[in-house]
């Protein structure tokens, strides 16, 4: 108290220590001792507003800037973030998402899990693995809108000797229109582990090297209504980022699947899932297979995915 007295400053504090605190008998009691002057605080300078709807005052809101209650943290279950890290990790995203092709066709979405691991759907690319044409799946890197409206073409990578090191089935209950009866297997993770021709999370990029996600070990955390964010290749579009705020739904019956709001499209199968701030959690795969009104999409944890690869012997391939 005795550096605020020096600064000039006492004086403010205390006064304001009393606005905040003006039914504290002991507070009273105190500054009437020691302070007197604090028990009527300076006037602030008046600053009014005027909250309006089309033009048209809202009755009954008062009109003073300071007034108590126009600063509240409404949803308390959404963070404030660190801006520029959240930029940083936006940029990491936009390094590590691929769009899957099969050929001249655009068939997913993937994302580096190791400096030449891809992690994507098993259901886009059954069929390339039924047929004995692995040799035409290419992760291509960097497709992306530019700001002038042009689109970056960005470079695509073949699989390399191993193309496909582990996968998991979907569960047949997900093609039809009842995809919980039954519920998925701990097995039918809905996962392919594509080993890539180059190491592409060592390729250079504009601020280091590519880099990949390192697969969670366990379950994160997901509340009812927490956000989700998707990047993604939606109809094989350059990349995109999808996001809602007020996102997951919950997990299925036996904790094999989550559910959410946040938009996808065809193409974004195998797509990344993020917390607001970009921790891996979720491989994203289905939406609800209703006509006319769907009311979900899910994803696979990756915890789950993780520890199917960790069983396999194929850890070797996922990054730290």
């Amino acid at each position: 108290m005795q550096e605020l007295a020096r600064a000039g400053l006492a004086q403010i504090v205390l006064s304001e220590m009393f606005v905040r605190r003006p039914h504290s008998a002991e507070l009273r009691a105190l500054l009437q001792q020691a302070a007197p002057a604090a028990l009527t605080p300076p006037r602030r300078e008046e600053v009014t507003l005027s909250a309006q709807r089309g033009g048209i005052a809202i009755p009954g809101l008062p009109n003073d800037a300071f007034a108590p209650g126009l600063q509240k943290n409404v949803r308390p279950h959404l963070m404030t973030l660190d801006l520029q890290v959240w930029l940083d990790k936006l940029a990491q995203s936009r390094n590590r998402v691929c769009r899957i092709e099969i050929g001249a066709r655009a068939a997913g979405t993937g994302f580096l899990v190791g400096q030449s691991a891809v992690l994507t759907n098993w259901h886009v690319v059954e069929n390339a693995e039924a047929a004995g044409k692995l040799s035409d799946v290419r992760c291509r890197f960097d497709y992306l809108r530019l700001s002038d409206g042009s689109r970056q073409p960005g470079s695509p990578i073949g699989l390399g000797p191993a193309a496909i090191a582990a996968f998991g089935r979907f569960s047949p209950a997900e093609l039809t229109t009842s995809p919980d009866i039954p519920e998925p297997a701990p097995d039918e993770l809905d996962f392919a582990l594509l080993h890539l021709g180059e190491a592409a999370g060592l390729q250079p990029v504009e601020r280091g090297t590519r880099g990949w996600y390192a697969l969670p070990t366990g379950d994160f955390p997901l509340n009812a209504d927490d956000p989700l964010l998707i990047v993604q290749h939606p109809d094989g579009a350059p990349m995109k980022l999808a996001m809602d705020t007020q996102s997951v739904i919950g997990p299925n019956g036996n904790g094999t699947r989550i559910r959410y709001r946040t938009n996808t499209d065809h193409g974004s199968s195998g797509s990344p899932c993020f917390s607001m701030d970009w921790d891996p959690v979720l491989l994203h795969h289905f939406g609800d297979p209703a006509w006319g009104a769907p009311k979900f999409n899910q994803g696979v944890p990756l915890g789950l995915i993780r520890a199917r690869i960790d069983a396999v012997g194929q850890a070797a391939l996922l990054g730290g």
